[in-house]
């Protein structure tokens, strides 16, 4: 039977209105959905879930005269290397830079073992000549060595000096700090927290403690000043004094702090000098930095030794009868602060030389002066 118009028009109203009720009835479902969805951290789409972890650092104990929040020149940047556990994630690096004492640093969730120190192992430049880092992989075995001083070098520079066979020297290394956490873990919760998702006390009392961990970074020296006094009688007539500390570490792990039992020589000059009220007599002193004291043992003994050469004003080389070697193992055992202060008595009274080689006077060898 033919339908008359009226009909067909009714039957595409008809369909158009039922259409639109599906499509209503279908928006309130996804509408609904959508509200009762629990609302998400916004994370990147090519990043994984991340907490944004508060971080201080405490400088007091480090070694390093930190004394803005911007380092100055005494630290540039912060390293924090997190070392990750029971996954194929590779090591890697977050730095706190143009504040180097807090700051927020974002942490995908996992679990991991983390060492914070000075500067960051990428610095070439920086510690060439001075530290090499070995195993950087391992949060354990993870080390700051120090550079051998060039042999040819040594002989041009200190020159009287006479090494013992197997003798190792060392150049001074640069200011090191570090601090670390063998068990750090963050979570999901921590995410959701760190991005106002959830309040703190959603977090349970070890995750709450993980959150806040690296807000009590305490660095700790890992180099140690060594400030060597001597006091002579006639310094006047001293050109130049040259001097070999023996017995330091040459490496040192960052996250225990430990050092190995290699003792090494540092070679130094007495580069500053104030005399007593006669001109004559005073004090001659030098500065340097070390990796500090070797681990003893019943094997190892730790032994520190200094040994002296004295160039007078003349080019005569001092050559006493025993030489100048003085045994500071006790005054290097009984310093516990950061710094090791060590006071030299040279026990020989020097010539008083007012200038002039007096050839017949001294069976020493003579020295053309700079």
């Amino acid at each position: 039977m033919k339908k008359n118009r009226f009909e067909i028009i009714k039957m595409e109203t008809f369909g158009r209105i039922r259409g639109y009720i599906v499509l209503f009835l279908a928006s309130a479902l996804i509408i609904g959905s959508l509200v009762r969805c629990e609302r998400r951290p916004l994370e990147d789409d090519e990043q994984p879930p991340a907490a944004l972890i508060p971080v201080n650092i405490d400088w007091s104990k480090s070694g390093l005269n930190v004394t803005s929040p911007d380092g100055g020149d005494a630290v540039h940047r912060v390293s924090l290397r997190f070392f990750p556990k029971g996954k194929n994630m590779p090591v890697f690096d977050i730095y706190l830079e143009g504040n180097v004492t807090e700051g927020n640093i974002r942490v995908p969730i996992g679990k991991y073992s983390v060492i914070v120190f000075n500067e960051s192992v990428d610095d070439r430049g920086y510690w060439d000549g001075k530290i090499r880092f070995t195993d950087v992989n391992s949060f354990n075995d993870f080390a700051a060595n120090a550079i051998p001083f060039n042999a040819n070098m040594r002989d041009q520079l200190f020159p009287f000096y006479r090494p013992q066979t197997g003798e190792n020297f060392m150049n001074e290394p640069l200011a090191l700090a570090s601090w670390s956490i063998e068990d750090f873990e963050v979570t999901e919760a921590m995410v959701m927290v760190s991005h106002g998702e959830k309040q703190l006390l959603f977090l349970t009392e070890e995750e709450n403690r993980m959150y806040n961990a690296l807000k009590y970074v305490v660095m700790r020296a890992l180099t140690r000043p060594v400030n060597v006094t001597a006091q002579v009688e006639n310094l006047i007539s001293v050109h130049q004094a040259y001097a070999a500390m023996q017995g330091f570490a040459n490496k040192v792990y960052m996250a225990s702090a430990r050092t190995t039992y290699d003792p090494t020589t540092y070679l130094f000059t007495f580069d500053r000098r104030k005399y007593d009220t006669n001109g004559k007599d005073g004090v001659m002193n030098s500065s340097f930095l070390s990796f500090g004291r070797t681990p003893t043992s019943a094997a190892n003994r730790e032994s520190y030794k200094i040994a002296a050469d004295m160039l007078f004003v003349t080019g005569e080389l001092y050559k006493p009868t025993p030489p100048l070697l003085f045994d500071v193992t006790e005054q290097v055992l009984s310093n516990y602060d950061t710094e090791i202060e060590i006071n030299l008595f040279i026990h020989y009274k020097l010539p008083y030389i007012e200038g002039g080689i007096a050839v017949d006077e001294w069976d020493d060898d003579v020295y053309t002066l700079n």
